[in-house]
């Protein structure tokens, strides 16, 4: 069998406190940055409105300032708040995201999300060419959501994530044990919680195909969070506890490191490609990939395995202070 690394004796769960430490400070990070925020910055899927996406083109061939398009865009009579920049620093494509207004009007129930999407990008894509030059906008596409749809959408994701870690939970309790179970689960949701909070740091916006990536995540993690149980379950039967709860854990965690390694490598090589070449498109949805998959394959080690290790020794210490 192809080993990247040579059989190792790597002391993981001793490291447990550390690593705790390091999650839970990542993540309250992440959730005091949604809290500054006021939540994740929802995309026109969730929340309804329009979304306009266009190309600008500098007379000097240079990098357009942000602040140039949120001026144009506030001229047309918009909030400019929700303007992005796809791409790097000196790409001038932008993302200008209008939320259920329309030249400063509340959508109107009787006018239909294309209509609106139409006079909206009109209205916005003329306020442009007015200030940067009529050949030097082009108009990338536009994206209409009505404010119904938006919400069901939402609700609709909010189900599929917490039905597919229910889901979870179920299964592992059922394939090993139920403290394997709820392990399981809290490290899916270490990753989940992390990578939104990265998310909201960065300042990104969460669409469907960013749900989709989450859920990716959440097989990527459970999938990779099995295997090491499995390993350390057969070191659990084989060794019938004549060692102690760490040292059998590190064990059967430092015989499947090899694997994990070149599993999580191969998957980053491709999602990196998807990252660097992939487009403006699935850019963000690369993104949540690259950093799940990193943050996946450590929650196996350093959060799943530890939380079955401290609830097993919690036990031994209350059935020790019974039988005393």
């Amino acid at each position: 069998m192809l080993r990247l690394v040579k059989e190792t004796k790597i002391n993981f769960i001793g490291q447990r406190k550390k690593t705790l430490f390091l999650s839970i400070g990542t993540i309250v990070i992440g959730l005091a940055s949604l809290v500054a925020r006021g939540g994740v910055r929802m995309g026109v899927d969730f929340t309804g409105g329009v979304q306009v996406e266009v190309g600008i083109t500098a007379s000097d061939g240079g990098t357009i300032d942000i602040g140039e398009v949120r001026n144009a865009v506030e001229a047309a009579g918009y909030d400019s708040r929700n303007i992005q920049r796809l791409g790097g620093s000196n790409i001038n494509n932008f993302l200008v995201h209008v939320k259920e207004t329309t030249s400063g009007d509340d959508i109107s129930g009787e006018q239909s999300a294309v209509d609106i999407g139409s006079a909206t990008s009109t209205e916005i894509l003329q306020e442009l060419r007015n200030h940067f030059g009529s050949g030097a906008v082009d108009l990338r596409g536009v994206a209409s959501v009505g404010p119904k749809i938006g919400a069901e959408l939402r609700g609709a994701a909010i189900q599929a994530i917490v039905l597919a870690l229910l889901l979870v939970m179920v299964y592992v309790s059922w394939r090993f044990e139920f403290r394997f179970g709820v392990a399981t689960l809290v490290a899916v949701l270490h990753d989940v919680l992390m990578v939104v909070g990265l998310f909201s740091i960065f300042n990104k916006e969460m669409t469907l195909s960013i749900v989709a990536a989450l859920l990716t995540l959440v097989g990527y993690s459970v999938n990779d969070t099995i295997v090491v149980f499995d390993r350390i379950r057969e070191e659990l039967r084989k060794k019938q506890r004549r060692e102690t709860i760490e040292n059998i854990f590190n064990t059967g965690i430092n015989a499947t490191l090899s694997r994990t390694i070149l599993t999580s490598l191969t998957t980053l090589f491709v999602v990196g490609a998807l990252f660097v070449y992939g487009g403006t498109v699935i850019h963000d949805f690369a993104w949540v990939l690259l950093v799940g998959i990193i943050v996946g394959t450590y929650s196996s080690i350093f959060v799943a395995a530890p939380l079955v290790v401290e609830w097993q020794k919690r036990v031994e210490i209350r059935e020790a202070e019974k039988s005393a």
